[in-house]
């Protein structure tokens, strides 16, 4: 598990960890939907924030004792600078603070924008993630489970929250977040210049290296020019991601 793999080996552990992954979301979702008893589902919510915070910890057991390739550095390893990251502690959050279903109806709150922000951050970050790795550092096994689990525990986690607790998305939710990530750019230009390079955090100086088709609209811009292309990209993701819910919420459902 600590041997450097070849690029061919990590497309095939990643896809398989993938396909196991899509019949746990199955599962979970499916539990999710079956559960009434609020005891039971703090049970379970425990033991995915459990199984989520294992995870973190073997990930970055492995990036500064066990991967002798992988350079720990403050230019990329602060934790929570990243989207996938603040959505996949975001969800976390939400999922540690919910004791009941969420009502289109209830009040906004907190946790309310946990699951907005989680989400629309989420699953963009986190699909394009699984569909497109950046393998860029990764060099054992490990760091290939816990890349593909990075990912698909945020998934996992929002299933979690839209099956047992019911949440749903809020247009509010749309724009805070909207309004959240571009307040989070400049902070994070201003904090990579002080670092210098290589920092890259919430990849505001270069866009990851994958292609990507969201990516692809923005990428011949160089930064920080690009956040501005990007923002129609945003506005019409966002939307696209809010009308199925806006059309449940109509249905009352």
């Amino acid at each position: 598990m600590l041997h450097e793999l070849s690029l061919n080996s990590k497309y095939f552990y990643h896809n398989l960890l993938s396909f196991f992954m899509l019949g746990v979301w199955a599962y979970v979702g499916f539990k999710g939907f079956a559960l009434s008893d609020d005891r039971i589902k703090r049970k379970m919510s425990f033991y995915i924030i459990f199984y989520c915070i294992i995870q973190e910890l073997i990930d970055f057991i492995n990036r500064i004792f066990l991967d002798s390739n992988y350079l720990f550095s403050f230019y990329g390893d602060i934790p929570f600078l990243q989207f996938c990251q603040i959505s996949f502690y975001f969800s976390l959050l939400c999922i540690l603070y919910s004791k009941k279903s969420m009502s289109q109806s209830s009040k906004y709150s907190m946790n309310q924008f946990f699951f907005d922000c989680a989400f629309l951050l989420g699953f963009s970050g986190a699909f394009q993630g699984i569909i497109t790795p950046d393998f860029l550092n990764i060099n054992n096994l490990i760091g290939v489970i816990c890349i593909q689990l990075q990912h698909s525990l945020i998934i996992l986690n929002l299933i979690w929250l839209l099956t047992a607790y019911k949440y749903r998305l809020r247009f509010i939710g749309v724009c805070l977040t909207y309004l959240f990530i571009n307040i989070i750019a400049p902070l994070a230009l201003w904090f990579n210049n002080i670092l210098g390079e290589p920092a890259n955090y919430f990849y505001v100086i270069e866009l990851p290296k994958i292609d990507n088709f969201f990516l692809n609209f923005v990428s011949q811009h160089p930064s920080p020019h690009y956040i501005l292309y990007i923002q129609p990209v945003f506005i019409v993701y966002f939307l696209a991601l809010y009308i199925p819910f806006y059309i449940l919420s109509k249905r009352n459902l």
